[in-house]
Order: C-alpha cells, then sequence, then structure tokens
C-alpha cells in the first residue's frame, strides 16, 4: 500500500513538471544559483544548491528526456517531494501506528499544495523534507533516550534552519514539548541529550546582533507591502492544506490532548504559528513560511480518521467508517484535477508572455514590467525598465518617451501584481489609453487572479 501511494505521489509530482512557466521566485532562485559560490553563498545556501544541481544532473540526462529549463531546474525538487512522502508514513507510524502513517501518507501524496511546491525550484519542500525528518528523529530520541538519534535531529534541524531561516521557529516549539515531558518525566541522559541538541541553536541567537543577519530576517517587500495581516496568513495555511484537512486535525487535537503524540504535533504545528502571527506585524510574513508545519495537519486528520473507525464497532456500519478519509481523499483529488486542468499548476503564463513578444518585437523595442528579473532569464538580450518608474512619476516617464521619437513599448500587465502597487487602476489605464491589447494570458489559482495582459504602446 506504501509503495502505491508513493508511486502515485511520485507520479503527479513529475506531471507537467518542465510544462509550468517558472514564476518571479523561481527565477530569482535560478539565477542566483548560477551565480551561487563558496565565497558567494546566501544565509539559505539549501535550495541554491539544490538548483545548481539539478540544472547539472537535468543537462546530463537530456539524452533521456529533453525536459527543458524549467524540468532541469526543477528535477531535485521535485524528488525531494516525493522522498517526502514516505517519511510522513514514518513519523505517523512512530507517532501512533502504521494505519495513520498510511492515511497521512495518501493525503500528503495527493496535497495539491505538497504538489505545487514539489514542482517548484524554491525552498519550501526541503523545509517540508527536513521539517518532518527533525520531528521524527527528535520525538524518537526522546522516547528512547538516545544520542545518535539527538544527533540525526540536530542535523536535519540545521539544514532545515538552512532551507529557510524563519523555519528556525521549529526551535522553541521542539523546547516546549521537551519542556513538557521533562516535567513527566526526566533523567541525567535525557538532559544530556537536550543541551546537546539546543546548545548548538544559542549562537545563531547572539548573531541576531549583526546588522547584516537583522537584515535578512526582516527582508520583505517594504516589511509588509503585501498587506499580509495574521488572518491572511491563517487563511492561507488553511487552504493550503484544504479546509477539510484543517477542520478535521482541530477536531483530532482537541478530541485527545493530552496524548503525548498528539501534544507533540501540537507544539510542531501551533507554536510556529504563533510566533509568525507575532512576527507579522513587524515585518513581511507569508503563509507559506509555514508550510514545513503541515506533516502535523496532515497526520491529526488522519489519527481523527482512526478515531472515528474504532468508534464505529459493528461491521455493518464499515461503509460509514470509510467515509471520512474517502469524503478527504476525494476533495484532495479535485484540487489536483483544478490544480492541472485550470489552475496552470498555480503560475503566471510568463514563459508564453515572452514567447509573444519575441515573435512581434522589433530591435530598438522596450519592456516595461513589474518583475525585470524575468526579462533576465526569457530574454536576456532585451531592454527592459521597471514598471515602478511609470509608478512614481508618470509625467517623466511619458517625457522621456516622446523624446525617444515614440519607441515601441511593450507593457506585461500581470494583474496579481499590478493590483499590489497599482490598486487604484491609474498605470493600467495610462497603459489602456496609450496602447492596445496584444494578448490575454488567463490563469487563475485558488480565487486568485494571476491572468497576463500584453499592451503595446507605440
Amino acid at each position: 500500500m506504501l509503495i502505491c501511494i508513493v508511486s502515485i505521489g511520485g507520479l503527479l509530482r513529475f506531471w507537467n513538471l518542465g510544462q509550468w512557466s517558472f514564476w518571479i521566485d523561481e527565477v530569482l532562485t535560478v539565477l542566483d544559483a548560477k551565480e551561487f559560490s563558496l565565497s558567494n553563498s546566501p544565509i539559505n545556501p539549501v535550495p541554491y544548491v539544490a538548483a545548481k544541481f539539478s540544472v547539472f544532473i537535468g543537462e546530463k540526462l537530456s539524452f533521456l528526456i529533453e525536459g527543458g529549463d524549467e524540468w532541469n531546474s526543477r528535477l531535485i525538487f521535485c524528488i525531494a517531494g516525493i522522498l517526502s512522502i514516505p517519511i510522513i508514513f514514518s513519523l505517523g507510524q512512530t507517532l501512533y501506528n502504521s494505519r495513520v502513517g498510511l492515511l497521512a501518507t495518501a493525503f500528503v501524496a495527493l496535497s495539491s499544495w505538497h504538489l505545487f511546491w514539489s514542482q517548484n525550484a524554491r525552498s519550501y519542500i526541503f523545509t517540508f523534507l527536513f521539517a518532518a525528518l527533525t520531528a521524527w528523529f527528535f520525538y524518537r530520541s526522546l522516547e528512547n533516550d538516545s544520542t545518535l538519534l539527538t544527533i540525526c535531529a540536530l542535523f536535519s534541524c540545521i539544514c532545515l534552519i538552512l532551507s529557510h531561516l524563519l523555519a528556525a521557529a521549529i526551535v522553541p516549539a521542539l523546547a516546549v514539548y521537551a519542556t513538557l515531558r521533562l516535567l513527566e518525566e526526566r533523567n541525567r541522559k535525557r538532559w544530556i541529550n537536550l543541551l546537546l541538541f539546543f546548545v548548538p541553536f544559542a549562537l545563531p541567537v547572539l548573531m541576531l546582533a549583526l546588522p547584516q543577519i537583522r537584515g535578512y530576517v526582516s527582508s520583505g517587500w517594504g516589511h509588509n507591502e503585501w498587506g499580509r495581516s495574521p488572518i491572511y496568513i491563517v487563511l492561507t495555511l488553511v487552504q493550503g492544506v484544504s479546509i477539510p484537512i484543517a477542520v478535521t486535525a482541530f477536531f483530532a487535537a482537541i478530541v485527545n490532548p493530552h496524548d503525548r503524540a498528539t501534544r507533540f504535533l501540537m507544539c510542531f504545528a501551533g507554536v510556529p504559528l504563533v510566533l509568525l502571527l507575532i512576527a507579522s506585524q513587524f515585518q513581511n510574513v507569508a503563509g507559506y513560511y509555514l508550510f514545513w508545519t503541515t506533516p502535523a495537519y496532515f497526520i491529526l486528520a488522519a489519527v481523527a480518521c482512526t478515531y472515528l473507525w474504532e468508534a464505529v464497532t459493528a461491521d455493518k456500519y464499515n461503509l460509514f467508517k470509510a467515509l471520512l478519509p474517502c469524503l478527504l481523499i476525494v476533495v484532495l483529488l479535485s484540487q489536483n484535477y483544478l490544480y492541472f486542468r485550470f489552475e496552470n499548476g498555480g503560475r503566471p503564463k510568463w514563459r508564453e508572455a515572452f514567447e509573444v513578444i519575441k515573435v512581434k518585437r522589433k530591435p530598438t523595442d522596450q519592456l516595461v514590467l513589474s518583475e525585470p528579473e524575468m526579462t533576465r532569464y526569457y530574454m536576456p538580450t532585451s531592454e527592459s525598465i521597471d514598471v515602478d518608474k511609470l509608478v512614481k512619476d508618470k509625467v517623466s516617464f511619458e517625457k522621456e518617451w516622446e523624446s525617444s521619437d515614440g519607441k515601441r513599448i511593450w507593457f506585461i500587465v500581470d494583474v496579481a501584481s499590478f493590483n499590489v502597487f497599482d490598486a487604484d487602476m491609474t498605470v493600467r489605464n495610462w497603459i489602456r489609453k496609450r496602447g492596445r491589447m496584444i494578448e490575454t494570458l488567463p490563469a487563475f489559482s485558488r480565487a486568485k487572479d494571476r491572468t497576463i495582459h500584453i499592451y503595446l504602446v507605440e
């Protein structure tokens, strides 16, 4: 059964892997990965090493599979996503039993959010992988008072933080659970193992005194230009795992909160959520920064299914026992259908937009868009201008354009971004008044409009 579930999850993650266009964050990762070296390493090197190695492996396999740049860059991330599926089984089995492990594994394999990040050249699938490993090793190390497992947990946790710095919120989560366990039972070896795990994280905390470290932690779009409120972060998390999974997990947590494994999962998911909600009042925090905590939701949802199974004892109600897991699986499958059939993999069609322009552009044409780095990747020989120049001073922009003898300008209007900095439609009205629409590339994902419009001003 486990092999079957992992195989289905692997098939979904390789499906259309190279078909989706890059989006801006992927392009930034891939471009930075090309310049990555030991002397030029970011503070979270794991995704950049993975992207660089992924391109290398993808090119070596090009004689077998002609996948294109997107496929090559995402290959290692896709494999990491597939590997994380059986790890959830091991974690669920360790915390509860194999039935919980199998159900949780099925939920992860069919999760469209996990699928999205598995098909993404970004750090988040590695945070999921290393967070699950950290939780697995740490829980077992406390149960068995094992120094070897403590070292494995420490190594996994370091890899997690090197994937995304804000995932360091797992450390206080584990500290809360460890404190609860010490109140129940403590011995000399357990104290030594916990010191072995937590002391190495004291130095990074002291490093917050360095301005460059504080600058990285607080980096973001104007610290919160995107208006990500606490309720927005919570809704992103709930929508990501799906509302039925989130609700089912919540009920599993309140049915038996004193169960040791349930308490561990509540710490694993709850403490980082509280910390990031507090942090969102001071800096930019996105809901997907908490993607690595979702193993707790999938496992708790599986626990609720087993509670129902055990509560109904009569054989004639076997169909009713299977109702809840079947309902959850149907919801996840329906989201996968939308993901592949209508949502374009959750991405705007940037590559298709540049392909339209390549056919019709002249050598002297300029491009104006919200993400100039997209031009650097898809049309490196073309000149591009950040639309922010038009946003700040339309009069100067227009005078400069007129003084260039009416040089043609292509505008790539990605609706999702323009809705943020052009909420009053001033810039888009300027573009529509002076230009004509060449192409519309529709894409809608999770109730968000990711459509791209292409205009030509001449």
